[in-house]
């Protein structure tokens, strides 16, 4: 009896033996993944401080405990002294699982795709999939653990289990440094949530970032080709500027002139037109001030333009309506020609001017709005042109230009914009004689033309097609009826 009894106790043994083991290859289970995420909320625990505290713990995120760790950390949580938010406490042999008995060594497997710990309604972004898919869109409901997805192809019902854990490690330029999951990626702004809350990044601000989908690291490098796109900024509304300079180290081609932005905050253009005539020019813009959130800018800047050798009759002929004889009656309205009451040829002439913009994402995401508001002036107001003989300036002519700008994102690729100004040197001219000017004349690629009718107070609109991300066409109701703009980027 006492053999048998010996016996029965020896197979007890191995059978517990024989199932610890097989418990420690075992993966967690579903019903204790839940538990602890349960129990872990109800302590406080957000989704970023668990998994923190069981990689500092066990090693492991919660999809890759065995079945042991899971039991040991569901009574952890049950115990007098349950974990706290924030805790970090050193790996303990209660929480390590035994070493697997095995008769020959495999090889290491690969490491598993880390799955995403949080997925909310209003999450959007790229999500990447287990098999390979990944899809554009935002969370819009998330049901019996089934994302509905809205994106541009329809709404989608994707598993959360299928669905990979998307992180960022950016650093600012100021230096400042954020890691946490992504929560949002739109083309203005990147969202990722911290152990201490959820931080707005705008993309302007970003100096270098790698991200990681289910645990593969994708570097800034290749992620930064696709971070120029949609980052088009608009310098110029028509022909007057905007507060916002190009991207730092990108060059541009338009059909009036060419440039490159050295900084984030300061750029130089000059009109290829008047260079190609020996009035070689420098257009110099610096943005002073600049305030942005997550969703709106505003910024305000100081521009001037030098020539060294500006036509003074091209001045004269845009001002000639101030142009007046002994009687006080302009040439304009006497049909003097201009040749008749100026001799002086060139000379050194500048423009100066103040501008304040502002623009912000629409509520849909699906674009922008913005605003500009210029005032300009030039070397005219100090230092005015001899005339001949009888005739002379008018005493209380003042050059100016005060402007108002719209723009407005139709789609992603249209862009409507508006303009109204006040300027006592505007003419209106009709296409043909436009294209006359800038094609026809001695002067090609500059409009310098007498003719025109005087419109002081006028308005203009039209709309900017984005043939790609770096290349715009446009067409509007005033000279000089078409645009083209055409960015190179510095990598």
């Amino acid at each position: 009896m006492k053999s048998a009894k010996q016996t029965l106790a020896a197979l007890f043994a191995i059978t517990v033996m024989a199932q610890v083991i097989w418990a420690q290859e075992v993966s967690i289970l579903s019903s204790q993944k839940v538990a602890i995420k349960t129990l872990a909320t109800e302590r406080g625990f957000t989704s970023v401080e668990l998994n923190g505290y069981l990689y500092q713990t066990l090693g492991a995120s919660i999809d890759n405990l065995t079945a042991v760790q899971g039991a040991a950390m569901i009574r952890r949580f049950q115990s007098d002294n349950p974990p706290k938010p924030g805790d970090a406490k050193p790996q303990t042999a209660a929480f390590r699982s035994a070493p697997a008995v095995r008769a020959t060594p495999r090889p290491p497997e690969p490491a598993a795709p880390i799955r995403a710990s949080i997925l909310e309604v209003g999450m959007s972004k790229r999500f990447h999939l287990l098999d390979g898919n990944i899809i554009n869109g935002s969370i819009i409901k998330i049901v019996d653990g089934v994302c509905h997805i809205e994106t541009i192809d329809g709404l989608l019902q994707v598993p959360s289990e299928v669905i990979l854990e998307e992180t960022a490690t950016i650093r600012k330029k100021d230096d400042t440094r954020y890691v946490g999951p992504v929560l949002r990626d739109t083309d203005e702004e990147i969202v990722l949530r911290s152990v201490y809350g959820d931080v707005v990044i705008s993309k302007r601000d970003i100096k270098d970032m790698d991200r990681y989908y289910g645990g593969k690291r994708v570097a800034w490098a290749e992620e930064k080709k696709r971070f120029y796109q949609g980052e088009a900024t608009l310098t110029d509304i028509f022909n007057d500027p905007t507060a916002f300079p190009l991207p730092a180290n990108t060059f541009y081609v338009s059909g009036l002139s060419i440039g490159y932005a050295f900084t984030d905050r300061f750029m130089v253009r000059s009109k290829f037109g008047n260079d190609f005539q020996g009035d070689l020019n420098l257009q110099p813009i610096f943005q002073f001030y600049h305030r942005q959130t997550g969703r709106s800018e505003v910024a305000s800047a100081v521009g001037i333009h030098m020539y060294n050798h500006h036509p003074v009759t091209a001045l004269g002929a845009k001002y000639s309506n101030q142009i007046v004889d002994s009687t006080g009656s302009s040439i304009n309205s006497l049909g003097v020609p201009l040749s008749e009451a100026m001799s002086q040829r060139n000379s050194f002439y500048w423009e100066a001017y103040l501008i304040l913009s502002s623009r912000q994402a629409l509520s849909n995401d699906r674009g922008k709005l913005g605003w500009h508001l210029g005032l300009r002036t030039n070397s005219l107001a100090v230092n005015k042109p001899a005339l001949n003989e009888g005739y002379k300036w008018n005493e209380k002519f003042i050059p100016y230009r005060a402007w108002a700008g719209f723009e407005y994102d139709l789609s992603k690729r249209l862009k409507l914009i508006m303009e109204m100004w006040a300027d006592n040197g505007h003419k209106f001219r009709n296409i043909g004689d436009t294209y006359s000017d800038y094609f026809t004349d001695g002067t090609p690629f500059v409009f310098d033309s007498a003719g025109g009718e005087y419109r002081p107070v006028d308005f203009d609109f039209g709309v900017l097609y984005a043939l790609k991300d770096n290349l715009r066409l446009g067409l509007h109701f005033q000279e000089p009826y078409f645009v083209i703009y055409w960015e190179f980027y510095e990598l």
